[in-house]
């Protein structure tokens, strides 16, 4: 059996109580809140009484239809499933999901969500993301780095790179994020998205930090976190600094930050795996310099109501709407198109 709960409603606070710091922050009801605020979607906690495990469902609407997104594994006593539990899970929800009409589909999850497992019939693709242990001492953590990341973060540190963290240096990091996008041919996240999260998760959970050089902002980082982990949710940097360690030491210094607070593990949120892009393969081989652990999962969607699914597919193709970029799930695909075609 499972239940839909949600922070918002208080008849269900018996069940989700016992969920606090120690689990991923995608559970707690400051996200619950933040959610609500800035898209009006509803988010909800699957409760699976099986497994007595938990997993963070945000459901919104295009026009009439429903749409579910998983937006974190599913967890047991702030612990992540194992694989085959995990797939135990997913197809009990697939079921819920249809017996109870939740929603057209499930999406794929946001990068920051890889899952262990991929439910048969699904659409899904490897992917993954390196894990920093913040368990280690910070000297540990370095000695870790690539050497070459080690000597850019003391070049940087010899050269008088300031860092600043705090709600401060939003407008710094939101502009350095928009010229990263803009220059991969992206369309950035509104700055509401960001100013939002520090509101509803406070500076304990939410941190904006930039590097300068000579106070001009060359590199900036966003990370959520609870003490289980600390996701770089997002970043950007101007590609033009004397600066060549500048992403490197910000990282690292904020590394140490999380560590003093108590979270476990600093997680870079998603690399793409059997992938033929340049581009992505830098970000893959830059992230991989820092030394940590690959998580390897999935990406996944599936359809839950084929009636309603098909009829919003051919409202794309009538034009009724703007059609959505390619998820990551379509990309990998045409990516291997074009691969096995040239």
């Amino acid at each position: 059996m499972m239940k839909l709960l949600n922070h918002l409603k208080a008849s269900d606070y018996k069940y989700l109580k016992l969920i606090n710091d120690d689990w991923p922050y995608q559970f707690l009801s400051e996200y619950t809140r933040f959610n609500k605020h800035y898209s009006n979607s509803d988010y909800y906690i699957i409760k699976d009484e099986k497994l007595n495990a938990y997993m963070p469902v945000r459901l919104y609407e295009v026009r009439t239809f429903r749409f579910g997104q998983i937006e974190h594994a599913p967890v047991s006593a702030g612990i992540e499933l194992k694989s085959d539990d995990q797939l135990d899970f997913f197809n009990r929800f697939i079921d819920f999901a249809k017996s109870t009409d939740l929603c057209t589909k499930l999406v794929q999850p946001p990068p920051s969500g890889i899952l262990g497992a991929h439910p048969a019939g699904s659409q899904f693709c490897d992917f993954g993301s390196y894990l920093i242990d913040l368990g280690q001492s910070e000297e540990e953590i370095l000695q870790r780095f690539h050497p070459k990341y080690q000597k850019a973060v003391a070049h940087s540190i010899k050269n008088h790179a300031e860092i600043r963290v705090g709600r401060e240096t939003l407008d710094d990091f939101y502009e350095l994020y928009v010229l990263t996008m803009n220059r991969a041919g992206l369309t950035p996240i509104d700055k509401s998205y960001f100013r939002l999260l520090c509101d509803y998760m406070g500076e304990a959970r939410v941190k904006s930090a930039a590097i300068y050089e000579d106070g001009r902002p060359v590199g900036a980082v966003f990370i959520i976190s609870s003490r289980y982990a600390a996701q770089c949710t997002h970043a950007g940097s101007t590609g033009d600094t004397k600066l060549y360690g500048s992403m490197k030491l910000l990282n690292y210094n904020m590394m140490k930050v999380m560590k003093s607070q108590g979270v476990n593990r600093y997680d870079f949120v998603g690399v793409r795996l059997k992938n033929s892009n340049p581009a992505l393969e830098g970000i893959f081989r830059f992230k991989k310099g820092f030394g940590g652990d690959l998580k390897v999962g999935y990406l996944w969607k599936a359809v839950i109501n084929p009636k309603t699914a098909g009829a919003f597919e051919t409202l794309l193709k009538m034009r009724i709407g703007k059609k959505p970029m390619p998820d990551i799930i379509d990309q990998v695909k045409l990516d291997m198109q074009n691969q096995n075609n040239g």
